[in-house]
């Protein structure tokens, strides 16, 4: 008979503390190379070169290598201010990665828009809704 219930015990994985080296590792985890070129010998002995994309950092990929989640990593950014600037500036990376991959054509349109909008709170140039008139004082001296 199959029984329905699970029957691994799931333990509670237990909080990770915060360790001061912690916005040094988030720097260096976003700190790399957008792209590798490549050279590759083609069968007439020719080379040519091979552009390939990195992997975009993300803080959900980064969380993994500490054994922890996103949403602890937004507590430690609350709670202590060099992890909080280190988040900003590897944010800044991971903007600097997405732009140049998809300046060079590495990474799709489709791709590289949803992802600026969605992780990187990107938003279009237009006006959320219609513009609200100034007012205008107009003071009549005699």
């Amino acid at each position: 008979m199959i029984s329905s219930k699970n029957t691994k015990t799931h333990k509670k994985s237990a909080a990770v503390p915060y360790n001061e080296e912690y916005p040094f590792r988030l720097l260096a985890f976003f700190d790399i190379a957008p792209f590798k070129i490549t050279e590759v010998q083609k069968k007439d002995g020719s080379i040519s070169l091979l552009e390939t994309a990195c992997e975009l950092p993300t803080f959900e990929a980064f969380a993994k290598t500490l054994g922890t989640t996103r949403q602890m990593l937004k507590k430690w950014e609350e709670k202590h201010p060099a992890f909080a600037q280190a988040a900003d500036k590897a944010r800044d990376l991971q903007s600097d990665i997405l732009i140049q991959n998809s300046l060079r054509g590495n990474y799709s349109a489709s791709f590289a828009v949803f992802t600026a909008k969605n992780l990187l709170g990107w938003k279009d140039g237009k006006e959320e809704g219609p513009a609200q008139p100034k007012s205008l004082i107009v003071r009549w001296e005699k």
